[in-house]
């Protein structure tokens, strides 16, 4: 009597291979080695694949990064906004907006460098931006300046956490004695006052320019309204 050999029912003895695995371990990878260590030979190494099995899921080391974009965006809680007044609203979209790239701090530099593409779902954030200015009472053809501003900020602040010191420069030769000493108690006095208030340069920074563009936007729609009237 001949036996036939049966395939037991299970669990796959590799995961299977999705797009969400393949950014999930993306993320992982750029955690743990930084992006001057990131290809897409050793992320399909991670994933237990050869490199080819990638392009299955995904059509490009630009389409990864986009996709990983488009993660960042979607972690964004927009719960809150429509309930916040204008001011408090842009403030804090411009938060989550900065901790949404700030959620891998070594895919900040990868993500900012590598051009937008319809996946990434980045119009989510000018809509957001958009709703909240048109109803601050910007006229609609300052919007786009205004959240070109404010995209700006959050991305430089983004960088300027995941590279600190990148203020810090050195007097270049040649510069007097007495410049570089200013510029030292600059830096100096400045950390310190970021100490005392228990947060760092980089923070208030991002905060000072924040604040500023809403102050900015009150002024611009205040002096509207008056002439108007």
């Amino acid at each position: 009597m001949s036996s036939t050999s049966h395939r037991v029912a299970g669990r796959p003895v590799k995961p299977i291979l999705t797009q969400r695995l393949i950014v999930e371990t993306a993320f992982s990878l750029l955690s743990d080695g930084g992006a001057e260590d990131f290809s897409m030979g050793r992320l399909a190494r991670a994933l237990g694949v050869r490199t080819p099995a990638l392009y299955n899921h995904v059509d490009s080391r630009q389409h990864l990064i986009n996709l990983m974009r488009r993660e960042m965006i979607r972690s964004i809680d927009r719960s809150l906004i429509s309930a916040l007044p204008w001011p408090e609203a842009l403030y804090h979209f411009g938060q989550l907006f900065r901790d949404s790239l700030l959620r891998v701090p070594a895919a900040v530099e990868l993500i900012v460098a590598t051009p937008i593409t319809e996946e990434s779902e980045s119009g989510l954030i000018y809509e957001e931006l958009g709703a909240i200015l048109r109803r601050a009472g910007v006229a609609v053809p300052r919007i786009l300046m205004i959240m070109i501003a404010i995209e700006s900020l959050v991305v430089g602040a983004a960088l300027d956490i995941v590279a600190p010191g990148a203020h810090v420069t050195s007097a270049p030769d040649g510069e007097s004695k007495v410049r570089q000493t200013r510029h030292v108690d600059v830096l100096a006095q400045g950390e310190k006052f970021a100490q005392q208030a228990r947060s760092t340069v980089s923070e208030q920074s991002f905060d000072f320019g924040l604040r500023a563009i809403i102050a900015a936007i009150e002024r611009e729609v205040s002096q509207r309204d008056r002439e108007d009237v």
